[in-house]
């Protein structure tokens, strides 16, 4: 039997920052002390013309692989998770596999969109792929670009950073993934969105600004609180594991009052997790990869050697998805 194990991460953030006194300059909207006390927001990540979705997932790629010390051949599948992608058609991963020079031996690449949630399927799905034993190293990104798709005249668009997270899974004949609980519920669907798609791609749509992000009923921060403890109790329950065990959770970094609500209700202490909106925004599909990524740069993951490692993350739409390794 093979597990997959984590042995590399990266990360891109773009170097244009927009503060929260800049967003209200700009829009003429109060947003404090709510953002930083509650969300934990204080800046956003904006990329420019040239930081594409897809720029970002390979800077954040070649970032993974050089920390790994690896050749994008020695890459086997590329798995990409965003809803702000490069086009509607085609992908966007085919392009992230020509940036990072993985084309060269036609490594298999395909998109995912979850939404938010991504983060935690593509480990669950690039795991399967190596317990099959035809592939070695699997590398999963996730990849946000969503102050693109913003009109700047809203206080909920200070939620958005731009950025990109990258994870290399490989093969391993010791215990490492343990598996992933998944929920959704689509009556939530017609929420929060962009919602131009097929019979809308025209002037009329552009008009009745389908083509930006827009918040037509917001989601309730027990979503989150209730949901969270309720799915990682699923995922201890399913794999028999004790909380005891769990070393780390990474949550979707989406509101920092949830986060410490949530470990509160678990019975955990804050030092269980780790939450960086205050340094790098919200990235959605990127952000529990960039939290792993600056977890490890900053020597958090040193001692969790036998411990269980959580990816809590979700999504609009809505999806839920937990996916754990033993460490």
């Amino acid at each position: 039997m093979f597990y997959a194990k984590i042995i590399s991460s990266g990360l891109y953030s773009p170097e244009k920052i927009m503060t929260n006194e800049e967003f209200e300059r700009l829009t003429g909207m109060k947003i404090e002390p709510h953002y930083s006390e509650v969300l934990g927001i204080n800046h956003r990540h904006i990329s420019d013309e040239k930081e594409t979705p897809a720029f970002m997932a390979a800077e954040a790629a070649k970032r993974a692989l050089e920390n790994a010390g690896m050749k994008p051949e020695d890459l086997d599948l590329i798995i990409l998770g965003t809803d702000t992608p490069e086009a509607i058609s085609p992908p966007t991963a085919p392009k992230v596999q020509y940036l990072i020079g993985a084309n060269k031996k036609e490594v298999p690449v395909f998109d995912v969109n979850a939404s938010c949630a991504n983060g935690a399927l593509l480990i669950d799905i690039a795991a399967k792929y190596i317990a099959s034993g035809d592939y070695e190293n699997v590398m999963v990104i996730g990849t946000y670009a969503m102050t693109k798709f913003l009109s700047w005249k809203y206080p909920w668009e200070a939620l958005f950073s731009d950025g990109a997270g990258a994870l290399i899974l490989s093969k391993s004949d010791k215990p490492g993934y343990i598996g992933g609980v998944m929920r959704a519920d689509g009556s939530w669907w017609n929420n929060w969105g962009i919602y131009m798609g097929t019979g809308k791609m025209n002037i009329e749509g552009i008009e009745r600004g389908l083509h930006k992000l827009d918040l037509r009923a917001p989601y309730p921060a027990t979503v989150n609180e209730e949901g969270w403890p309720m799915m990682i109790e699923r995922f201890l329950q399913k794999y028999r594991i004790t909380k005891e065990e769990i070393g780390m959770i990474f949550f979707t970094q989406v509101r920092k009052k949830s986060i410490i609500n949530v470990m509160e209700k678990l019975e955990l202490p804050l030092e269980k997790t780790h939450m960086i909106m205050e340094k790098y925004g919200y990235t959605g599909s990127a952000c529990v990869y960039m939290a792993y990524h600056d977890a490890y740069e900053n020597n958090m993951l040193k001692n969790l050697e036998g411990k269980v490692i959580l990816f809590m993350t979700s999504g609009v739409g809505y999806q839920q998805v937990v996916s754990g390794f033993r460490f």
